[in-house]
Order: C-alpha cells, then structure tokens, then sequence
C-alpha cells in the first residue's frame, strides 16, 4: 500500500503515513497500490489498472444506519433507567423503607452504571454517524445490547444487533 498523499510505501495498515503524516487514503495524488502520481479525476490507475476512485468515494449506508440504532436503543434505554430512578425514589419515600437492607446503594449504583452506558450507546452512535472513531462507535453499539430494561427487550436487542454489525462491516469508512 502507498500514501496517497506523498506516495511513499507503507508497511502494514497504519492510521497515517509516517513520511508526511497524513492519512494514507485521505489525498489523491498518488495510486495506493503502486505509488504511481495520479490525478482527482482518475479512476484507474495507467500503471496498475487499480480502481483508485473507489477508495475515495466508497461510502454505503451502514455506519450511518448503525448510528440511528445506536442512538434510539441508547436513548429508550437512558429514559427507561431514568424512569426506574424516578419511580424507585417515588416508591422508597411514600412506602418509608428507606435503606431497606442496605439495598439502596447497589440500587443507586446499577442504575446509574445503566443510565452511563446507555449515553455511551448514544455518544457511539454519533460517532457512528459521523464516521470517527470506530472503537468508540462499536463501544456503543455494544453499549445499546445492554441498555434495555423491560418492556424493549424484543426491539432493543434485535437492533443492537444490527448496529454492531453494521458497525463491524463499515469500519473501512471510519477515519
């Protein structure tokens, strides 16, 4: 593989060129199969025969897709968690338990540790849309499997699912 910015080889895949410090697929002067100059209008490669335009304008829909799910799984999971926070508060005060048990910590601490990983669901579908980061974007989709509660279990893990797959197949389209 060549920089397509400077056309110096590269050794393995590496996020930018260690030569001029770009990311290797982001310019156009160079065919990243042989090294050969080329221009923004070429499409293959006079000296390889490399289809050069599709490594720049490849995009599909998948990571924009996978960022939508994302965002709703994390977000019905935020509002659902909230609403056990809400309701479980609600609950301890009218009925005057108080810390029945010492339960009201651990409860304290996995809905809050659900509300958090619901928001990285969110934070990694955007990135998702944005195609920027893909640890962070898989992170969330990730995230969204284990943000539900009750009543979405049938939808949430259906559609997570999809994300994290979806995510996996574009990580090509990822900077």
């Amino acid at each position: 593989m060549f920089c397509r910015n400077c056309g110096k080889e590269l050794t393995g895949t590496q996020d930018f060129c260690i030569y001029c410090g770009a990311k290797p697929m982001d310019s156009t002067n160079f065919c990243p199969e042989c090294g050969t100059a080329t221009t923004p209008l070429t499409e293959t490669c006079n000296n390889c025969g490399a289809q050069v335009a599709e490594a720049i304008t490849r995009r599909t829909w998948m990571p924009r897709a996978a960022g939508v799910l994302a965002i709703v799984v994390g977000a019905v999971g935020v509002t659902e968690w909230v609403g056990v926070a809400v309701l479980g508060i609600l609950a301890w005060g009218w009925l005057g338990m108080g810390n029945l048990l010492g339960l009201g910590g651990i409860i304290t601490t996995v809905v809050t540790s659900m509300i958090i990983i619901g928001v990285v669901a969110i934070i990694g579908g955007v990135f998702s849309l944005k195609r920027r980061r893909w640890g962070l974007a898989l992170a969330g989709s990730i995230c969204a499997f284990f943000s539900f509660f009750f009543i979405p279990v049938l939808l949430n893990v259906p559609l997570a699912i999809a994300a994290i797959v979806l995510v996996v197949m574009g990580k090509r389209e990822f900077q």
